[in-house]
């Protein structure tokens, strides 16, 4: 064989090898590909189903409509009574908070109810103020009463208080003109049934009298005191309701 035939062999045959060579490579790298992504893939699901199988087993907390209910009453009852505050005075004195409407310094001839709530030193209390006020001016000249009871009467029932003369407190201007006799006490259970009965009716009517001489004054409840009187029941629900 002639040295150039020998050469064009052995370029044929490099050649070759060269292709097979170049093939197989491409083969390699083409299922290594494969086996790679068939691996991102295993692991991937690996790590996903546990966290399916948690979602399976735990299905998503339902929030109780009674909390919700709860929560909603909670925030209406905060806002009703900042609402009442709003519409009164406050006084704090040695720790107690004294919540009270603002009256007026002389009012016109008569006996009023005036409530107020006390707060503090881990209390609530809601006070009975009963205010007597008299000028010579007035038409019916009661003068000096001394009472000693007070009827309430309202939704049909009436209600009578008690109260000790001696702890009356009575004022007199020094031309005479006008006079006072005020009581001050805590409301006892059958005095705030009273009071929530007015609220009730939206009326009602008070006496104030000396069981021993008769000597009396009536008075018909106005709207607005009426209103006073709710408001201090209501405020003095929601103080409690808040110390529980």
């Amino acid at each position: 064989m002639k040295k150039s035939h020998i050469i064009a062999v052995a370029a044929v045959l490099y050649l070759l090898i060269m292709v097979i060579g170049v093939a197989a490579y491409f083969a390699y790298e083409t299922e290594h590909a494969k086996v790679e992504k068939a691996r991102q893939a295993a692991q991937t699901m690996t790590e996903t189903a546990p966290a399916a199988k948690k979602q399976e087993k735990e299905p998503e907390e339902k929030v109780d409509p009674a909390l919700i209910q709860a929560a909603a009453a909670k925030k209406a009852a905060e806002k009703k009574e900042q609402d009442l505050k709003g519409g009164m005075h406050s006084e704090t004195i040695n720790g107690v908070t004294y919540y009270k409407h603002t009256w007026p310094k002389k009012l016109a001839p008569g006996v009023y109810l005036r409530p107020f709530v006390a707060e503090g030193q881990g209390g609530c209390l809601l006070k009975n103020d009963v205010y007597y006020f008299y000028t010579i001016h007035d038409a019916e000249q009661t003068a000096w009463v001394m009472g000693d009871h007070l009827d309430i009467a309202a939704g049909g029932q009436t209600t009578t208080l008690s109260f000790d003369p001696s702890t009356m407190h009575k004022h007199m201007a020094s031309d005479a003109e006008w006079l006072s006799e005020n009581y001050v006490v805590n409301a006892d259970k059958k005095t705030v049934a009273a009071f929530k009965r007015i609220a009730q009716s939206k009326q009602g009517s008070i006496v104030y009298y000396n069981s021993s001489t008769g000597k009396a004054r009536r008075h018909e409840l106005s709207i607005e005191e009426v209103t006073r009187i709710s408001e201090m029941v209501e405020l003095y629900e929601l103080l409690q309701q808040d110390q529980q």
